[in-house]
């Protein structure tokens, strides 16, 4: 019974602790008092402290939204000692945590609980409320069966008297809870809200995030379907198709930030430049290496034809960045490119080194610093590391693959599923995918080709983005072919000063020339895959073992 007390007071402090928004909150230490409960307000307040759950940049929230870009193989950390054990493949239960997903969650429960008896409320604001309460249970649960498999479920406020019964519950029926719980949300929350509510979660919100979630699980009919009804809502829209520019904008931009591509997103405050470590993680303006694109990433951008790089007649390995998918320049900083008034030079200006290009804190360890998320009217040096603008969440353009990849899962090759996925290709002009000219290079004439190019569409359109990656190669059952190859950065050639000796791998001294096709060219090995069978799943925290005897551990990981 000590030990469940402990339990819960560890949750409580830790949700205290992460709540850094500007929403007026009930202090969490009264959530249980029913002399507090008595209005709208605040029952209001209550569920404000939720929206805190949402993930940070560098992660400190419960998915970091840029750090789970080097848990997959389209990125890895400038800085070694930043990277973490998970990046490299080790998964051990001493580094995993789960009680910000249960503190949230007992928050929830709380207000669940007491909101029905706060008499001056109307039955449409109490709905309002636990519709909240509902979502952001749902999107707990999601978050733990996607890591952990089977987890304890509980849909009311654990008492001392309950600790015999924390087991993990079987992960099927704490989905069906979840897909409960947003069915809920979906139908009692707004199609929209306006002024300082802007940021609260919607009817379309709550559908959205139910697709994920069952895409997560390939429940195709549900995914599909939850998808559909937010296209059917016609409130969404892709932002400034047909305009790169301004699909790089959609980034970073501070003034548009209200897009109508726009579904749930982490808000922060105009101007005050507060995306922490976002300069950091992206560009070593500051002396720190960033947030580094791999090879394997730059690669999976198809030719400006749509024909992927192996097949293309038009790919130049010599100059790789011309004639590509333009969303491969939004994502990618590469060399001979500005940013912030400096030229990015890998080579000749920058030694290269046998362990990659670069081993100093502001060197990049593949030849690519990312630049999705770097707002060009920044001034590195006076706003530092910190960036305005909202973090989108969850877009429409993540509705529309998650109907195209369930829709030809369920029916092959419909018209409905090609249009989905090329409204995302037409937003940056790149070519339709089609089944009718087999001559052409995005002809897709099977069910597998087409799902082929549907899972790339993912990890471009998604690059270095809230995770997206991570996850999708685990549920596509791929994951081990892919972490366990290496990574590689960009392709280099050691050369004398003035070219006049033969280029000596491992001499410190000599300058290199870029995506060489000589024999003797050097690709960069950042570093050696490593996932096995069972990694699929992440260990049960062992801190909650050591509490609770009765949290059986998952397969593969010391029992």
């Amino acid at each position: 019974m000590q030990n469940i007390a402990k339990y819960m007071g560890l949750l409580v402090a830790f949700a205290a602790l992460t709540s850094c928004n500007d929403l007026d909150k009930i202090p969490l230490d009264q959530l249980s008092d029913g002399s507090y409960w008595k209005s709208n307000e605040d029952a209001t307040k209550a569920v404000n402290d939720l929206y805190t759950c949402y993930p940070e940049w560098d992660g400190n929230g419960i998915i970091g939204l840029v750090d789970e870009a080097i848990n997959s193989d389209d990125a890895v950390h400038g800085i070694k000692w930043s990277e973490g054990n998970l990046a490299k493949g080790i998964y051990d239960p001493q580094d995993f945590d789960w009680r910000t997903n249960y503190g949230t969650i007992r928050q929830a429960n709380i207000i669940l609980k007491k909101v029905p008896g706060t008499v001056a409320m109307t039955d449409a604001e109490k709905k309002t409320v636990m519709a909240q309460a509902r979502f952001f249970r749902a999107y707990q649960y999601f978050q733990l069966i996607r890591q952990f498999g089977d987890v304890p479920y509980t849909d009311s406020p654990l008492e001392l008297s309950d600790q015999e019964n924390i087991v993990r519950n079987p992960k099927s029926e704490v989905y069906s809870h979840l897909m409960d719980d947003f069915d809920y949300a979906a139908a009692n929350l707004p199609a929209s809200w306006t002024g300082a509510d802007d940021a609260r979660i919607t009817k379309g919100g709550a559908l959205a995030m139910k697709a994920r979630a069952a895409l997560s699980q390939n429940d195709w009919q549900r995914a599909r379907d939850a998808a559909k009804a937010v296209m059917d809502m016609n409130i969404y829209e892709l932002y400034d198709a047909h305009n790169t520019g301004n699909y790089k904008k959609l980034f970073w931009s501070e003034t548009d930030v209200n897009c109508k591509e726009t579904i749930l997103k982490r808000q922060f405050v105009a101007n005050k430049k507060d995306w922490y470590l976002i300069g950091w993680e992206a560009f070593p303006t500051m002396g720190w290496g960033g947030l580094n694109p791999t090879q394997s990433l730059v690669d999976a951008f198809e030719d400006v034809n749509g024909a992927p790089i192996a097949q293309s007649t038009v790919y130049n390995a010599a100059n790789p960045f011309a004639n590509r998918d333009p969303r491969l320049e939004v994502v990618v900083l590469h060399d001979g490119e500005t940013m912030y008034g400096k030229t990015l030079k890998v080579a000749p200006l920058q030694s290269c080194y046998p362990t990659g290009i670069g081993t100093h804190g502001d060197a990049t360890a593949t030849g690519y610093n990312q630049q999705k998320w770097l707002d060009p009217t920044c001034n590195p040096q006076t706003d530092g590391w910190h960036m305005g603008g909202d973090y989108k969440i969850l877009r429409y353009a993540e509705v529309l693959l998650t109907y195209a990849e369930a829709e030809n899962e369920l029916s092959p090759l419909s018209a409905s599923a090609f249009d989905a996925v090329n409204q995302v290709r037409r937003r940056v002009g790149m070519p339709d995918l089609q089944n009718t000219n087999p001559a052409l290079p995005t002809y897709c004439g099977t069910q597998a080709a087409l799902r082929e190019r549907i899972h790339n569409e993912w990890r471009v359109e998604f690059a270095l983005e809230g995770g997206h990656r991570q996850w999708d190669i685990r549920r596509w059952g791929i994951a081990a072919q892919v972490l366990n190859a290496p990574v590689y950065g960009l392709t280099y050639l050691l050369r004398a000063p003035h070219g006049s000796e033969t280029a000596k791998p491992g001499d410190n001294n000599r300058v290199c020339d870029l995506y060489s096709s000589d024999p003797n060219a050097v690709r960069i090995k950042v570093r050696d895959g490593h996932y096995e069978a069972h990694n699929v799943l992440y260990p049960i925290p062992q801190k909650e073992r050591d509490l609770n005897k009765k949290l059986t551990q998952n397969p593969g990981y010391p029992q």
